[in-house]
């Protein structure tokens, strides 16, 4: 089983040494890497150029566009069975490879992996972990409240089919954690949507036509929203936790020319916004769980805005707003079959207000 390895990387000369590096460690070889760069100056091409000669490696060039962009460049180019994207600041652990062609083979009907993303730091030259059983996929268990019980059923119900998955997509459209199935997600396989971008892969007969829409900017929840496409299609996704990177530490996301505050909400907007993405094509959707989570979530911020006075949880409160206005706009222009484009219209209220 041969795979593609799908690279989207942007001013990260000084970090993607260490993942190619990780990638010519694999025991497993039968794969090639396709990087899809969009040029910064900071000489990221001549550390391409130093691995060219030891990896089966592609350069595709992005002269336009944001993430999602990039992984449509990516999937164009694409010819392994199986297409696996991992970040340009992940590093994969020896094994890497060989645990998602295992997924594949071990396991019936498989159409998406992901894998585990453990949080590490560089010290000098050498990556060690920030501490043992901590991941960015696998929350920490612990008990929820009886409110949270109670309402969770409502607002964080996850859709039909979707019961006993760790990440899955909520009937109010939103990416949920199933605290229960983490308890055993550290030691074998689980049902899971896909989890990180950092770490996933899906079979290429899966994604066969697929393309991303190009209404994101930081790329928020496509990894839920290519995996809700192959979960309809009639595959089973897991998590397998053998397949594992290591995610440096280091304060910067693929998107690195908006202000901290901007990206902020942006980072929520894009995540409220699955919902409209796949509303009118997802029927298990609903408008009640929806008007449910918004009640209930934004009491939530308000009472931490109130009480921990975590000033954060205005610009959340204001992702939330947004989301609602622009998908209302944008299921207002599909019915009258006009253009709209939601994240410019974002753009616009960002500038406005900040």
């Amino acid at each position: 089983m041969h795979l593609s390895v799908i690279i989207p990387t942007y001013k990260r000369a000084h970090l993607l040494g260490y993942v190619l590096d990780g990638l010519r460690r694999q025991t497993c070889k039968d794969f090639n890497v396709i990087i899809v760069l969009k040029p910064s100056g900071d000489k990221t091409e001549k550390v391409v150029e130093e691995y060219a000669g030891l990896l089966d490696l592609d350069l595709v060039l992005q002269r336009r566009g944001f993430v999602v962009d990039a992984l449509n460049l990516g999937l164009e180019h694409a010819n392994g069975d199986v297409i696996t994207f991992l970040d340009d600041d992940a590093v994969p652990c020896v094994d890497w490879v060989e645990r998602h062609v295992e997924s594949y083979e071990m396991f019936c009907n498989i159409g998406g992996v992901a894998g585990n993303v453990i949080p590490a730091k560089l010290f000098g030259s050498e990556l060690k972990k920030v501490t043992d059983n901590v991941s960015h996929i696998i929350p920490p268990s612990r008990s929820l409240t009886f409110l949270e019980r109670v309402f969770g059923k409502v607002w964080d119900a996850p859709l039909d089919g979707m019961e006993g998955f760790l990440v899955y997509i909520s009937k109010a459209g939103v990416v949920g954690y199933n605290l229960d199935v983490s308890r055993f997600a550290w030691n074998r396989p689980v049902k899971s949507l896909l989890g990180m971008g950092a770490n996933i892969s899906v079979l290429r007969e899966a994604v066969e036509g697929f393309r991303f829409p190009s209404q994101w900017v930081l790329g928020l929840a496509w990894e839920q929203f290519l995996g809700w496409h192959v979960w309809k299609r009639g595959y089973n996704l897991i998590f397998n936790p053998k397949a594992s990177v290591y995610h440096i530490m280091h304060g910067e996301s693929l998107t690195r020319d908006i202000r901290s505050v901007k990206k902020d909400l942006l980072r929520w907007v894009e995540n409220y916004l699955l919902f409209y993405r796949l509303y009118g094509v997802e029927r298990k959707l609903s408008r009640m769980h929806r008007i449910a989570w918004l009640i209930f979530s934004s009491l939530v911020s308000v009472k931490k805005l109130c009480i921990d006075k975590e000033l954060r949880q205005i610009v959340k409160l204001k992702g939330k707003l947004y989301s609602e206005l622009i998908g209302q706009k944008w299921l207002l222009a599909k019915k009258l079959g006009t253009n709209y484009t939601p994240l410019t219209d974002l753009e616009k209220r960002i500038a406005h207000n900040f």
